[in-house]
């Protein structure tokens, strides 16, 4: 069976767009051409209620996700046919058997773009950080979830003022988010900053809290220029 797919209900939301991050809901069955409506063996399902998020474009999930849901739009329902090429191949996994055709029917629950950002909570007013500068910070650190109140999904890091994170400023000390988010802080400032997997640990994330292609959301406090 070729790959293929139909769309069982048109999105009104944004369509996405290649580096997007997504969340979707799904149902997953091994393709039976003798079933009704060719929904052999049951898979996996994932729901709404608790979707799967995943970069589109960059190879996070099976080809044939990435180019089943190119073209949708967020709100969108698809129903996509993957042929072992483009799914998990002649070896399969734990739950697919090898060379085997599947189908979904995904939603598109929610898709932004998510692109580096800082916002200043409060500016403070002391001396401020400059590359070269060792600093103290407190933070918290948050998994970016598009669905999370606020976006602050699972937290994987934090240190307080009694415990503060010392560190120098531009020397590639830090994530590259931290160098060029922290930059231009005044003591006393708080900071949030939005940070895209590239800018953070990328394709391969940070075991076990940070997973792969993760975007990272960091609320900083600035305590000293030391």
């Amino acid at each position: 069976m070729p790959f293929g797919f139909t769309d069982l209900e048109e999105g009104e939301g944004p369509e996405v767009e290649d580096g997007w991050l997504l969340a979707i809901a799904y149902t997953g069955w091994l393709y039976d051409k003798a079933a009704p409506d060719n929904k052999g063996s049951e898979f996996i399902s994932v729901p709404e209620e608790d979707p799967d998020s995943f970069r589109f474009g960059v190879g996070q999930v099976i080809p044939g996700i990435d180019q089943g849901v190119a073209g949708m739009r967020v709100g969108g329902r698809r129903r996509i046919v993957v042929p072992p090429d483009l799914g998990f191949g002649a070896q399969g996994n734990t739950l697919v058997p090898g060379n085997a055709t599947l189908l979904f029917e995904v939603e598109l629950v929610a898709g932004a773009e998510v692109a580096f950002e800082i916002t200043d909570l409060q500016v403070g007013s002391g001396e401020e950080a400059e590359n070269g500068d060792s600093l103290s910070m407190a933070y918290h650190g948050w998994v970016y979830d598009l669905l999370a109140p606020d976006n602050k999904g699972d937290t994987f890091d934090s240190t307080t003022a009694e415990n503060p994170f010392d560190f120098t400023l531009g020397v590639g000390a830090v994530i590259v988010g931290w160098d060029l988010g922290i930059v231009g802080m005044r003591v006393g400032g708080r900071r949030r900053i939005v940070i895209p997997h590239e800018l953070a640990y990328g394709a391969a994330g940070r075991q076990p809290r940070i997973p792969p292609y993760a975007t990272l959301l960091f609320e900083v406090e600035l305590l000293a220029v030391n």
